[in-house]
């Protein structure tokens, strides 16, 4: 299973609270901690009259922090004519039809964190009808699913971190689900949020890989949170001591399976 990061926007993180802004020096950190794949951030929410007018996400080659100069032409050439061509697209879903669609025209799998078990069962199955009706193999490789993740040594600490009034992830998630009252919102939460200590959040994740027979990559949805520092050892318990004992685990099932 590989890690992808994904910031939300600064548009809408910081449409209610202008003091919040994602910190770019996340994604530095990310590259550095391993993550493999870096998506180019959400403009808007969902549409909810039309799920299939959904933004599509880039898997950029390089994290999105960069501010570097760039490279505008080589020999007279502009840059955008003699550069590597774009990655693979990667589509946001939340119904199950937008992505039946999608994956009709060859785009990877990207299901919202907002999305619990059973939805993501559904996004599965319409994955591989799209790609039955496109001619192409349905892999789990493929598959992308988003996650809020919040990892902290005090399992109380982290839940206020996901569940507090003034929250973005608990915001993040009333904006997608406008019609949950605060106890849906609290159990969707629950249902799709991975918050704890970093045993905790393993086996949450190990249920949720189990769960779905597995995916390709985890999608790290980080939100514009209060406390920066927080939010950075957050997502370094997360990689060190979380993916890395997960994908142990997997990597024996998989030997076993190899000798069985």
């Amino acid at each position: 299973m590989k890690l992808g990061y994904l910031s939300i926007a600064p548009d809408f993180a910081t449409r209610n609270r202008p003091d919040r802004r994602p910190a770019s020096d996340r994604a530095a950190l990310a590259e550095a901690l391993g993550f493999s794949e870096f998506y180019s951030e959400l403009s808007a929410p969902v549409s909810a009259d039309d799920p299939t007018e959904n933004p599509l996400l880039r898997i950029l080659p390089d994290r999105p922090a960069d501010t570097g100069p760039r490279l505008a032409s080589v020999d007279g050439v502009p840059r955008k004519r003699c550069g590597r061509k774009p990655g693979p697209l990667a589509a946001p879903a939340d119904h199950p039809a937008a992505l039946r669609e999608h994956s009709m025209q060859g785009h990877m799998p990207l299901s919202v964190c907002w999305q619990n078990t059973d939805a993501l069962a559904q996004h599965w199955a319409a994955h591989v009808t799209g790609c039955t009706h496109g001619a192409r193999c349905a892999r789990r490789s493929d598959w992308r699913i988003a996650r809020t993740v919040v990892v902290d040594d005090d399992p109380a600490r982290a839940e206020a971190m996901v569940k507090a009034p003034d929250s973005p992830c608990r915001a993040y998630f009333a904006a997608h689900l406008p019609r949950a009252d605060d106890a849906t919102l609290e159990a969707r939460l629950d249902a799709c949020v991975l918050y704890g200590t970093a045993p905790q959040v393993m086996a949450q994740l190990g249920a949720l890989h189990d769960a779905l027979d597995g995916f390709g990559t985890l999608a790290f949805v980080d939100h514009a949170w209060a406390d920066a520092a927080r939010a950075r050892r957050s997502m370094v318990l997360f990689a060190d001591s979380v993916l890395q004992t997960h994908q142990s685990l997997t990597q024996r099932k998989l030997r076993r399976l190899e000798l069985a």
